[in-house]
């Protein structure tokens, strides 16, 4: 085109356009030999790829340039939303002499749980004049996995009915093997002499043994909903992300008891963790609850019915759920309970969340509509507690630990 302007401009002797035709030629020719975009390559190094929220992670990128010089280079590491930029900068705009080589140093914060992706890397030279770009997006992508909040939690009132004896694990108030000091009964035939307390006798002149507190472990099993009701409220307060880590505190409590855990996730599809004990199990739990997103509408009932021929009699199933848009909660809350099962249901309240969230955005709020939502809400927590059922309402504004030590007053 600008050479067929500048033959014009010979031939009609016209100055400008002449003139703007050598300026267009010249311009083509420089941007044509100065963009070399598409030499360059780069990569990312991470500190580490698993983290707990509110972890931190240091990046660093290298670019090199493999071609001539490139002239304005922009490169930009694209980061996920939720990600926060603590340290440095993931933008830069510079200028790479042929065979030139330069780091780019960031720190991240992974304030809420979830499995993020880091990257493509975008790499864009400009022209000499600055009004046209190249651009080339370099498909390279980290997996940053960051796992739920664990809460320290020194004790829970959840315990199996029916413990298996293995010494050495945990105790319970129960008199049976173990170490420790539990109580003074009448000797019997067949008790150790070990046991008798020779102080005993020697006051009170009958055979008196010493009792032992029972040490045991017993099975858990945690079923988490992940379905779309639990993303009400704000991307940092919402069900979902309240119960992923109140399952990773419990996990993580019972592991520390020794306990055998079992988890059951339920959202647009069940992923099944069968129980299992020590850090390996807790890895396991953690990384299915970092990657548990709000989606689906299974039903609790229907999972209920899967899991119970897995699920030990007598053991505690703690279900973390909001309640909410499941007709099923009623009949699979009364199958859990007519087989004789310890349930606790943590319900995360969706309602408030999705009320503190409108507030934050300064909208309307209808206070008689979610005043009937409320009322609904505790009506059907009074069923469930009918059946026997240990129900713990947990407001936003209530610590994890202080809903779990409410679990003593039932």
């Amino acid at each position: 085109m600008s050479v067929i302007l500048a033959l014009l401009g010979l031939a009609t002797n016209n100055l400008l356009i002449l003139m703007v035709a050598l300026t267009a030629l010249a311009y083509t020719t420089v941007s044509l030999f100065a963009n070399t975009s598409t030499r360059l390559t780069a990569d990312r190094e991470m500190s580490q790829e698993k983290i707990f929220e509110d972890g931190t992670v240091k990046v660093e990128l290298r670019i090199l340039n493999q071609g001539g010089k490139t002239g304005f280079l922009e490169v930009r590491d694209k980061l996920p939303r939720v990600i926060q930029l603590k340290e440095g900068t993931n933008y830069t705009y510079l200028n790479l002499n042929p065979k030139g080589a330069t780091r780019l140093k960031y720190t991240i914060k992974c304030p809420l749980k979830g499995v993020f992706k880091i990257g493509p890397i975008t790499l864009r030279t400009h022209d000499p004049f600055n009004m046209f770009y190249k651009e080339k997006t370099v498909a390279f992508e980290s997996d940053l996995t960051v796992f739920p909040q664990v809460r320290d939690v020194k004790e829970l009132y959840i315990k199996s009915k029916q413990p298996k004896m293995y010494p050495g694990e945990m105790k319970v108030k129960m008199p049976g093997p173990g170490s420790e000091f539990f109580a003074i009964r009448d000797y019997m035939p067949g008790d150790p002499f070990r046991d008798i307390n020779w102080k005993a006798y020697a006051s009170t002149g009958k055979l008196l043994v010493n009792e032992h507190e029972r040490l045991s472990v017993s099975d858990v099993t945690i079923v988490f909903d992940s379905r779309t009701p639990s993303r009400y409220g704000m991307d940092s307060d919402n069900a979902n992300l309240y119960g992923a880590r109140a399952a990773a505190t419990l996990a993580n409590f019972f592991l520390k008891r020794r306990d055998s855990v079992q988890m059951v996730l339920y959202s647009d599809k069940v992923l099944t963790i069968k129980k299992g004990t020590g850090q390996k199990q807790l890895f396991e739990l953690l990384t299915a609850l970092a990657g548990a997103e709000p989606k689906g509408d299974i039903p609790l009932s229907g999972i209920v019915e899967v899991a119970i021929p897995y699920m030990p009699r007598h053991s505690p199933v703690i279900v973390i759920s909001n309640l909410e848009e499941d007709d099923s909660i009623r009949k699979a809350v009364s199958m859990m309970m007519m087989l004789e099962f310890d349930v606790t249901i943590i319900s995360p309240n969706s309602i408030e969340f999705e009320i503190m969230a409108k507030q934050k955005k300064g909208e309307k709020i209808n206070p008689i509509a979610y005043d009937i939502l409320r009322l609904d809400r505790e009506i059907m927590i009074q069923e469930l507690r009918g059946y026997g059922v240990k129900v713990l309402d947990w407001k936003p504004a209530t610590p994890l630990t202080q809903i779990l030590l409410e679990a003593r007053n039932y």
